[in-house]
């Protein structure tokens, strides 16, 4: 996607935060894919925690849209 000039990024729990530097190894580009990282686990959780790690998700993606970094995901 990136190739074609195409905005992507990939959306990961903290516990898998690197599987984006290992899948790059195989897949290797002038561009690394962006990623947003958010706390983990991502069901099961209460109400108010999915808003907030929505909410995250938007910011972080217009952050990206915007060729900025997304922020550190909260613990």
């Amino acid at each position: 996607m990136q190739r074609a000039g195409v905005a992507g990024f990939a959306i990961l729990t903290v516990p898998f935060a690197n599987q984006i530097d290992r899948a790059m190894t195989y897949q290797p580009t002038e561009r690394p894919l962006p990623a947003i990282v958010v706390g983990h686990p991502t069901q099961m959780v209460e109400t108010k925690v999915l808003e907030q790690r929505a909410t995250q998700i938007a910011d972080a993606a217009e952050r990206l849209l915007n060729d900025q970094a997304p922020e550190a995901p909260a613990p």
